[in-house]
């Protein structure tokens, strides 16, 4: 008998053993799987990240309006200059009125800044508006 309560023992060591086994395959499995979890979950917030900034790379319009330029024929009027032309059409922020004056006179093939009265200019202006 005695024989017999010590096989049960052994035999209950054993399965014990088997258990702590499978419980430390289970342990890693688990291990692994919580890992490649993150690791998809980190994935995912970047690629969501990265969308979000490249999709507002330029911002709002109404907080940053981009301007686009265009290009109309005049009829240069008695009194008219080209700085004043400048303050009148010259509606972006991004250039001061003196660049605006010389892509004035780049585009019209001026060498000097004076005009002359009925004389037809090419001028830039800009809008927010993309037409």
């Amino acid at each position: 008998m005695k024989n017999s309560s010590r096989n049960q023992i052994s035999m209950t060591r054993a399965e014990r053993g088997n258990k702590k086994k499978i419980s430390k395959k289970r342990q890693a499995a688990f291990r692994f799987r919580l890992l490649i979890g993150a690791v998809i979950l980190f994935a995912s917030i970047s690629v969501l990240s990265a969308g979000t900034l490249l999709s507002n790379a330029k911002g709002n319009r109404a907080e940053d309006p981009v301007y686009f330029e265009y290009y109309k024929n005049i009829e240069v009027k008695d009194g008219d200059t080209l700085h004043g032309l400048a303050k009148e059409y010259n509606t972006s922020i991004e250039q001061s009125d003196d660049a605006y004056v010389k892509k004035l006179k780049k585009l019209n093939h001026m060498k000097s800044s004076g005009l002359i009265p009925g004389q037809s200019l090419i001028i830039m202006y800009y809008d927010t508006e993309y037409k």
